[in-house]
């Protein structure tokens, strides 16, 4: 009988010991949540060189402000004037009206609290959507964040395996995600709320024009 006791410890306490590492471990990543989007429905819409490198400069025209005002995204006070914006990939609708923006950050080390020295650069991640229409593109930050990686290359991998299979996982109250290769995803209710954005923001943009002073906008 004390045999079995202790046999019944010993396994209680391995099981313990492996929710714990899956759970609080990038293991635990790895094995819970990646779900692949069906081959029916995986798209990959390519569009003109040109199309895209002004699609590009307008993408950070548009972050450029938010970053200085330290907004969305750039709440984070190590953000500077000095901090490198990288398009790392945008994705398209098959319509080309909708678009995903995996962005890449680039600061010194000497901005973090604890930096390994052996590294002049860190780089975060995240992700924006946007609408475009004719030449201008409205912008809405999703998220999640991904920081403080030496490593670029790993953090755009990173992000990839993030939005390429694991959206599903997170869905809640019954409303699906999708994966952003998903062609499904660009008439998900996800586009309501962007489009909500976008309605204020051009009614913002009128009335900054219109009555310029009854604008405030935080310095």
């Amino acid at each position: 009988m004390k045999k079995r006791t202790i046999i019944a410890t010993i396994f209680l306490a391995l099981a313990g010991s492996l929710y714990f590492y899956f759970n609080h471990t990038r293991g635990w990543r790895e094995f819970h949540g990646n779900i692949n989007t069906p081959k029916e429905y995986l798209t990959n819409v390519i569009v003109k060189k040109k199309s895209y490198m002004l699609d590009s400069l307008e993408i950070l025209r548009r972050l450029k402000p938010l970053l200085i005002k330290h907004e969305d995204f750039f709440s984070n006070s190590a953000y500077s004037d000095s901090t490198h914006l990288i398009i790392d990939s945008i994705l398209y609708s098959p319509d080309l009206s909708k678009l995903a923006v995996f962005l890449i950050t680039k600061n010194s080390t000497r901005r973090l609290l604890m930096p390994d020295k052996t590294y002049d650069w860190y780089y975060d991640a995240t992700c924006y959507l946007g609408i475009k229409k004719n030449d201008t593109i409205s912008l809405s930050w999703i998220g999640p964040s991904f920081t403080n990686s030496y490593h670029i290359k790993e953090l755009s991998n990173i992000i990839r395996d993030n939005y390429f299979n694991r959206m599903p996982s997170s869905s809640v109250s019954n409303v699906p995600r999708y994966n952003l290769n998903d062609r499904r995803f660009w008439n998900s209710s996800v586009w309501n709320e962007v489009k909500k954005r976008e309605l204020e923001q051009r009614e913002f943009e009128e009335e900054k024009k219109k009555h310029p002073e009854n604008v405030y906008e935080p310095k």
